[in-house]
């Protein structure tokens, strides 16, 4: 399987590569290319060897950016085709100039509390237009995949590794592969749940209105395992001590978007999208009936019959940091427990 495309190389003979352009928030070669028909270029990601392993893998994965191709939403990067080349899995998205939002954050510090609020109602309008048109999660929410497009203006890409819920459509998730990041995951997808809604998709979007507005990520952690503990059982630093400019309505918003219960969050889209105009036109946001994040934290992680490996191995690490096996401090007092009474029993009949 080829690791690198070169400048001049024609996935199946049609888009040809032009230069690298990186990588992608799931280790996705990206490239720029060049559209035979539409004689213009092209943003074509080349997906990790593991998410291309087996057949079924590769007609799910062309089902769902064929799926995805028919979304026509202005702020929706649009997607042209998929392929498989011998192995190469690679999709073909339409090309804006801009900036991706990661990239704009770090040049502006963080954001103005308006400028952030008009992108995360333009990104909301994007996902619930995909879920209503199709049933479509996508998954893969974080500032990597929203384009800023010249005259900010906002764009949702790589729908394709999206999943679509209509009766019929299978998606992408391949056994023991996580789909997203770590760093902007929902506690369902941390837990492996399959059956993820929109409200997911909407955890994650919380993420990315904090990050703008504190200039850094809701939470930073050195591992996976304490990224995906964080997901499930932390709360932010209080987003005030990033940006004290942040009104309380707006950290509401945000709280509930990251309600750690999806049942917590924005019961639909246009809920939200409502609330992000009422804050926009400065009515008073009205308070969710949900209780504060503080008390709802997740303790008690169900078990569950199908988990993919990143909840398995959170599973592992939490076991570790709570002492290894369970039984383990109480094996350890027997034992000493029996050394002691064989040690008073020998003392006894030594005299």
């Amino acid at each position: 399987m080829l690791q690198h495309l070169s400048p001049g190389y024609k996935l199946n003979g049609r888009f040809e590569i032009l230069r690298p352009h990186g990588k992608g928030s799931l280790g996705d070669s990206v490239y720029i290319g060049r559209h035979p028909d539409l004689e213009k270029e092209v943003i074509i990601r080349v997906l990790p060897p593991e998410m291309a392993a087996g057949p079924d893998t590769v007609q799910r994965f062309l089902q769902a950016v064929r799926l995805t191709a028919a979304l026509k939403h202005q702020n929706i990067l649009p997607a042209y085709d998929a392929g498989d080349e011998n192995g190469i899995l690679y999709f073909v998205s339409a090309s804006e100039t801009g900036l991706y939002l990661a990239d704009y954050i770090k040049m502006k510090g963080r954001l103005d509390q308006d400028e952030a609020v008009k992108i995360i109602m333009a990104i909301a309008d994007a996902l619930d237009y995909a879920w209503n048109e199709k049933k479509i999660s996508h998954r893969n929410v974080c500032p990597s995949t929203i384009l800023i497009a010249s005259g900010v203006h906002p764009m949702l890409t790589d729908f394709g590794l999206a999943k679509s819920f209509e009766p019929g459509k299978d998606d992408l998730t391949v056994s023991g592969y996580t789909i997203g990041n770590p760093q902007y995951m929902s506690p369902e997808q941390v837990r492996g749940e399959r059956e993820l809604t929109f409200q997911a998709d909407m955890y994650c979007l919380g993420l990315v209105f904090y990050e703008m507005l504190a200039g850094q990520p809701a939470f930073q952690c050195k591992t996976h395992y304490e990224m995906m503990e964080a997901q499930m059982e932390k709360n932010p630093k209080p987003l005030e001590s990033y940006n004290s400019n942040v009104s309380k309505d707006c950290i509401s918003i945000i709280d509930k978007m990251l309600e750690k219960e999806k049942a917590r969050r924005y019961a639909t889209w246009p809920e939200l999208i409502k609330a992000l105009k009422d804050l926009l036109s400065g009515k008073q946001v009205q308070p969710s009936p949900a209780a504060s994040r503080k008390n709802t934290l997740r303790k008690d992680l169900p078990s569950r019959a199908v988990q993919s490996k990143a909840y398995e191995a959170y599973q592992d690490g939490r076991a570790r940091k709570s002492g290894g096996f369970p039984g383990l401090a109480m094996t350890i007092m027997v034992v000493l427990s029996i050394i002691v009474v064989a040690f008073i029993v020998i003392k006894f009949f030594a005299k």
